[in-house]
């Protein structure tokens, strides 16, 4: 009797997945909407691939169950959650998404307020770490 070669066994077993796509760390926030008359709770997206999310405050979240998610640009995307550990919950997307639209925000000016003109840029600051404040490449 032969005895099989550990790392050989890894190989396949890892020739037998799928590549998974990159995931990128961010700094988001997550409408899921749950069906059967749960109202949508708000969640922090931890990180965001082409193919799923993973969120946390994901109490009561339950594997195979059918959700709808609003990050960014994106409006109720469908998903599927695979998996839940502690508080984290992975949603895999029912159709590959941009990344880019989840990280853009919702085009909506907000509106001035009374006898305020809408050139904000006339008393904008410009020294210090104030004018970078809404970037998103700030560190």
């Amino acid at each position: 009797m032969t005895e099989a070669n550990p790392s050989e066994e890894q190989a396949s077993d890892a020739a037998d997945q799928k590549p998974r796509a990159p995931r990128h760390s961010v700094f988001l926030s997550a409408t899921v909407e749950h069906f059967g008359g749960k109202k949508p709770t708000r969640h922090r997206v931890r990180d965001l691939s082409t193919g799923g999310v993973r969120i946390d405050q994901a109490a009561g979240f339950r594997e195979g169950a059918t959700v709808l998610v609003s990050v960014g640009a994106l409006d109720a995307v469908g998903a599927t959650v695979v998996w839940t550990r502690d508080s984290l919950a992975g949603l895999k997307f029912v159709e590959p998404i941009d990344p880019e639209a989840a990280r853009a925000k919702a085009a909506v000016a907000p509106q001035p307020f009374r006898g305020q003109s809408r050139d904000l840029s006339v008393n904008a600051p410009t020294a210090g770490w104030v004018p970078n404040l809404n970037s998103p490449y700030r560190r």
